[in-house]
């Protein structure tokens, strides 16, 4: 039998242990399908957009512009979205166009602020599907696939269908798990949980310092430092302190700086 697009998405996604190496997956899957560019949203009522460890926005890293993704943000164009607001009132997936003339937008009145944004999506693409993904707690989040040749939204939409909507329930899902265990890393009921002291070591160990070091930012003994820096390879179930600190950087435990 044959392995359909969103099976051998989610089986590569299973690797993925960071929002970050998730949304490059992503992005890839995008372009494999023949769409343009990829985004998301994990909260649609969020006016900030997602960032790497390293503070640069995920968006940039999946292929947008910088300029866009900046300007997006500053002028929390979020707030005015209409294909923001249209994904907290349905679940099916939203063809649309970038023009507010366009078939998407018949029979709806506009806000000035929302036909402007529309018309601002349009220096980047012309259309796209966007599969809103409504999440535990009440939230909503979306995966938006953008296409640049406006006349190929219709035939794309039609022929990634499964794919784009079953994708974007997956990413959405498997970020909600990547989040559910890094809060019960450090959950102080969860035995393994790193404590703070733990993660603080950890995160200088992460910078280069050695113990000696470590313990003198911290003003405890040596022994001590070592003590919470064991104690942390231990719970991560590492093999050594370099792997501690891969798997707390992939947790969101700590940023190295």
């Amino acid at each position: 039998m044959e392995i359909t697009w969103d099976e051998r998405f989610r089986e590569k996604l299973a690797a993925q242990t960071s929002l970050n190496s998730a949304a490059l997956l992503l992005a890839e899957s995008a372009a494999e399908l023949g769409w343009d560019l990829a985004a998301f949203q994990l909260d649609r009522e969020q006016l900030a957009l997602p960032r790497c460890s390293d503070g640069q926005f995920i968006g940039t890293a999946m292929g947008w512009p910088s300029d866009c993704v900046h300007e997006w943000v500053d002028r929390e164009l979020g707030r005015y979205c209409p294909v923001t607001q249209l994904c907290g009132r349905t679940a099916d997936a939203i063809v649309w166009e970038c023009d507010p003339a366009g078939v998407a937008w018949r029979g709806r009145k506009l806000a000035p602020e929302q036909t402007e944004v529309l018309q601002y999506y349009r220096q980047f693409f012309e259309g796209a599907v966007t599969v809103p993904v409504h999440r535990p707690g009440g939230k909503s989040g979306y995966v938006t696939w953008c296409i640049a040749d406006r006349a190929k939204l219709l035939a794309q939409a039609r022929a990634t269908y499964g794919a784009t909507y079953l994708i974007s329930h997956a990413f959405i899902r498997h970020i909600d798990n990547l989040d559910a265990a890094r809060r019960d890393a450090v959950n102080p009921a969860n035995p393994n949980a790193l404590t703070a002291r733990e993660i603080e070591c950890l995160s200088w160990a992460a910078c280069g310092k050695t113990e000696e070091e470590v313990a003198l930012i911290i003003r405890r003994s040596h022994e001590t430092a070592r003590f919470h820096l064991r104690n942390a390879v231990t719970k991560l179930n590492a093999s050594n302190r370099t792997h501690a600190v891969a798997i707390a950087c992939s947790r969101g435990l700590l940023t190295v700086r």
